[in-house]
């Protein structure tokens, strides 16, 4: 799972507006969509040629260090849709984790 180190930043800042309340669940995905969509056209343009294996490449969040999968942008978007059931509220807890740690990173498989 590839690091990308230019994408993390702004991944940290669209998480802490998010926790801060400045953006909704929806705005967070929107954002986190078009972060995957420019990583897809860097990867197009790296490679010259688009192949399945690229086609089936995606973002993945790692939200704190010890996370060796990290999550989907769907399966972040699924685990927020209920604030109030257990999966968001870990999921939250994960994320002021990883934040308060500098360990959530942008990966690209």
């Amino acid at each position: 799972m590839p690091h990308q180190p230019h994408y993390s930043p702004m991944a940290r800042q669209l998480f802490g507006q998010f926790l801060d309340q400045e953006i909704d669940r929806d705005t967070l995905i929107g954002r986190l969509q078009e972060m995957e969509l420019q990583l897809q056209a860097d990867a197009d343009e790296e490679n010259e040629v688009e192949d399945d294996v690229e086609s089936r490449r995606s973002l993945r969040i790692r939200i704190f260090g010890g996370d060796t999968l990290g999550m989907s942008i769907r399966e972040i978007e699924q685990d927020l849709q209920d604030p109030s059931h257990p999966n968001a509220q870990i999921l939250m807890r994960g994320i002021a984790f990883g934040l308060a740690e500098d360990e959530l990173e942008v990966h690209y498989e």
